[in-house]
């Protein structure tokens, strides 16, 4: 008996070295300090691209959420709301908390922990050059989430975060001497990454929290037309900013990465007003002949408004996701998310990067989309892609 006990253990702690086998090509580590889920998810397309083209290992980082009322950012694993095998498929990966219990000691301890920022953050009162790359929050709260410190800084100028010139930053950085590449921040996002989307996919907790909601309203996602309406404040301040004759945040889904399709960001593809979205749900809603309107908004829903003008002259049901009270906010919007991607027919946002998520995973699913204040002709899925 003893002995196959012994056996049992020698063969668990094989396994746990060889899940955890140093990556001799090295590791990236990024910050993903830009924004909320939307940019954040932007964030991950340039780093996983940028990670596989140098052939190392990405650390999937926290996702980094900001609870109301709260001081401070949040970390939340990975894998709480995304699947790590699918990326597997497309590159190495590793969970950050893995990393840093199983591997970090080993090759890069602390005394050896670099960081990369492109050139030197200039500092109020300070001659020193640095990345700064734990001043403020969420910087700060992230890194020191796994008691990361650095002991040095690393500029990378005049490199970028171009993947045809991997071989410069393999020359420049070999693993040897720098294992991990921990940057401040994350690799851009450019057009050819948006594919790499497919990768992400829904964990069974936040695909059964949707099911079940669903099911409870007999709801089925084939006579389902949902809709993102970003109407909170601060997008209301945010498109004063927008311009006419510019990409504004996640606008080029819809505007085209160089204008191309030609559209001008007007305030009502921003920011369209009530009477607008009203306007637009009902040509969609004759048109597809939806049993369910579901809505996602920051905002106000406008539930009584739209219940007023669709539910009895085109029998739809008008429904929202009610959160649970043990259930945060960030959690309830990617069950959202999920909704707005598997539905069979949506209006999002332009220059939304929420919307962007849920058009990538519904181009995925080919399903088609539409933009609030944008003639459906216009608009075309983005490519397919074998990556």
């Amino acid at each position: 008996m003893i002995p196959k006990i012994l056996l049992l253990l020698f063969n668990l702690i094989i396994y746990c070295f060889a899940q955890y086998e140093v990556d001799p090509n090295g590791y990236v580590m990024f910050c993903p300090c830009m924004g909320r889920f939307g940019n954040q998810a932007e964030q991950f397309l340039g780093a996983l691209s940028f990670a596989r083209t140098l052939n190392r290992t990405l650390v999937l980082p926290h996702w980094i959420e900001y609870p109301p009322r709260s001081f401070t950012s949040k970390q939340v694993p990975f894998d709480t709301y995304f699947q790590v095998e699918p990326l597997q498929d497309y590159l190495k990966v590793i969970l950050m908390k893995d990393f840093m219990i199983h591997i970090a000691d080993s090759i890069w301890p602390k005394g050896k922990r670099y960081v990369f920022c492109y050139d030197a953050q200039t500092k109020e009162n300070s001659d020193k050059r640095s990345c700064n790359a734990k001043d403020g929050n969420p910087f700060g709260p992230f890194w020191s989430h796994f008691d990361i410190d650095f002991d040095g800084d690393v500029f990378y100028r005049p490199l970028f975060y171009d993947i045809s010139i991997a071989d410069r930053w393999n020359a420049k950085f070999p693993s040897s001497e720098y294992p991990v590449l921990a940057f401040s921040g994350p690799p851009g996002t450019e057009e050819r990454n948006i594919p790499i989307a497919k990768y992400f996919i829904y964990t069974d907790y936040i695909r059964k929290q949707a099911d079940e909601f669903l099911s409870k309203n007999q709801i089925s996602p084939d006579t389902l037309l949902a809709l993102h309406i970003r109407n909170g404040i601060d997008f209301e301040r945010a498109c004063t900013y927008a311009t006419e004759n510019s990409n504004f945040f996640a606008s080029a889904q819809c505007l085209g990465h160089k204008l191309e399709k030609g559209i001008k960001l007007t305030n009502e593809i921003c920011y369209p007003s009530e009477d607008n979205i009203l306007i637009q749900t009902e040509h969609m809603v004759a048109k597809v002949k939806p049993t369910v309107l579901y809505v996602a908004a920051d905002g106000n829903p406008m539930i009584d408004e739209f219940r007023k003008l669709l539910g009895k002259k085109y029998n739809v049901k008008i429904i929202k996701y009610e959160r649970p009270e043990n259930q945060s906010l960030s959690e309830a919007a990617h069950v959202d998310l999920y909704i707005l991607s598997i539905a069979e027919h949506a209006i999002v946002n332009c220059p939304s990067t929420f919307s962007a998520f849920a058009k990538r995973q519904r181009d995925i699913r080919e399903k088609s989309t539409d933009f609030w204040g944008i003639e459906n002709d216009k608009l075309t899925n983005e490519p397919k892609s074998d990556l």
